[in-house]
């Protein structure tokens, strides 16, 4: 018999900040993997839309431009932050892969950098 988990259900991003209300008239749903290697910082970057990182492998730091800090392991779920400056790090001895799906207005890119 197939089994279900609620892996994440929630009304705000992981620093507390609550969703808005989303308006979307023509809605795009972009699926992604991602690979941080061993020692790799991303650029710091923003999303202006809502996506969710499931982190499949690895352990996962993210760091706002204003030092705010979360730390995902391995199976969890993280509700990226929209609008503000972050980027993520892999201080772990293997790569971290995630997958990540971002929900917006067609054509809004994925993330911005700073």
């Amino acid at each position: 018999m197939a089994k279900k988990e609620v892996l994440l259900k929630t009304t705000c991003t992981w620093d507390n900040e609550e969703y808005k209300k989303i308006v979307i008239e023509k809605p795009e749903v972009t699926v992604l993997k991602i690979v941080i290697n061993v020692n790799e910082k991303l650029h710091m970057h923003k999303h202006d839309l809502v996506n969710i990182a499931y982190v499949k492998k690895g352990t996962l730091t993210v760091i706002t431009d204003e030092n705010e800090e979360i730390t995902i392991h391995e199976g969890g779920v993280l509700p990226e932050l929209v609008g503000k400056y972050h980027y993520g790090k892999n201080n772990g001895n293997e790569p971290v892969e995630l997958v990540v799906f971002y929900i917006g207005e067609i054509g809004t890119p994925l993330s911005v950098n700073k």
